[in-house]
């Protein structure tokens, strides 16, 4: 058993001194694993493992779990080596996909490149859109601070002497505040907004107010609370109002660039039309006009009737004067009688058969239908119209 084993137990701790470890160049170079005459060196491997998501790395941790991931990218080239002896790499699926997964990288690469790269966000945009969109960077009053609660004025001023003659604000908290929330951190308050209270502490939104017309780093005098007497040193201040400019402009720029780069885009692109040479034929996408014949056999082979309607319907508009168009024309006499119900369109076509082709074999059937529409259908005599269909 320790015999089978060994050899994984070496390459586990190589992989790993390789991967984990930094590496001269010739390490990097070192074969890890061979897949018939395909060497996977340690600077593949690491490279491969870089491509990876981070919480994708979190699973392949320690020596077990690189030559885990070390399996896999075996795997990977064990299957690609046998599609290819298979053929797959001249499959003409395989190759299309393979062409269109390069021009859509090319694509990607270019417009990252070529437009969004050539696209640089003017100070004076940056600027007009900081001072047109005030709201979007508005920012609430902050304040951090360390106070010492006394039960006397005399207690805080005494307090007070002792850091102003050099004693740490926050040993002397520790020592002499009564603020028990607070005394153990050094009378660190966590961060509060203006406007907020602090009932613990006895200060009220209007006591947190004040402190905003304080300055960083300086001790108040005494001030009176609801629980007694404090002074504060003020770690870090935000004032109310509007964020710096500064302190956007990267976040403005990210918000502009994109409609930026499209109108260049669009630009360039027309740019590229014209260096390129492209033009359109437009006739190809025209509605080519079908022949007689052609819509004269559409009706004829056409089981629904308004389908057929409309070919014939269009074959009379088309050719008036062609082969087919008195037949075309009962037709559509016929159809909306005797298929469709529509018995006053029925009759207008059929009038007008008989006044525009009145040398038409159809004449008589399209009176004899004029006369007997509406009226319970008679058995049929000889002579009587039928279909044509």
């Amino acid at each position: 058993m320790l015999r089978k084993t060994l050899p994984t137990i070496l390459l586990a701790i190589l992989v790993v001194a390789l991967l984990v470890s930094g590496c001269d160049e010739a390490g990097q170079g070192k074969t890890v694993a061979r897949v018939g005459s395909t060497s996977i060196t340690a600077s593949e491997l690491k490279a491969k493992f870089a491509e990876l998501a981070p919480f994708t790395q979190q699973q392949f941790t320690g020596p077990e779990g690189l030559m885990e991931f070390l399996d896999r990218v075996i795997e990977e080239e064990v299957l690609y080596q046998a599609a290819k002896r298979a053929g797959y790499d001249q499959d003409p699926v395989v190759v299309r996909t393979v062409e269109a997964v390069q021009r859509r990288s090319m694509i990607q690469a270019y417009y990252k490149d070529e437009i969004e790269g050539a696209v640089t966000v003017s100070e004076d945009n940056v600027l007009a859109y900081f001072e047109e969109h005030p709201e979007q960077f508005k920012q609430v009053g902050r304040i951090k601070f360390r106070h010492i609660l006394s039960n006397t004025e005399a207690q805080a001023r005494e307090a007070r002497n002792q850091v102003i003659g050099g004693r740490n604000f926050a040993s002397v908290a520790r020592e002499l505040s009564k603020d028990s929330a607070s005394r153990d951190a050094g009378g660190l308050v966590g961060a509060l907004n203006q406007g907020d209270s602090l009932p613990s502490a006895g200060m009220t939104a209007a006591f947190i107010a004040s402190l905003f017309d304080g300055v960083v780093g300086q001790i108040t005098e005494p001030l009176r609370s609801d629980r007694g007497w404090h002074i504060v040193v003020i770690e870090e201040l935000t004032q109310e109002g509007v964020k710096p400019l500064d302190e956007v402009r990267e976040r403005i720029v990210n918000s502009l660039k994109p409609g930026e780069a499209r109108e260049y885009y669009l630009q360039r692109l027309e740019e590229l039309k014209v260096e390129l040479n492209v033009t359109v034929n437009e006739d190809a996408f025209r509605k080519q006009p079908r022949s007689e014949e052609e819509l004269f056999t559409l009706a004829q082979n056409t089981e629904d009737p308004m389908a057929r309607l409309g070919y014939y319907s269009e074959l009379v508009f088309q050719f008036p004067d062609g082969e087919h168009a008195d037949e075309a024309q009962f037709m559509v006499g016929f159809i909306q009688a005797e298929e469709i119900g529509n018995l006053e369109a029925a009759k207008n076509a059929l009038e007008r058969l008989l006044e525009k082709y009145p040398d038409s074999e159809l004449r008589e059937s399209a009176e004899w239908m004029i006369e007997n529409m509406g009226k319970e259908t008679p058995a049929l005599e000889e002579g009587a119209p039928t279909s044509s269909r």
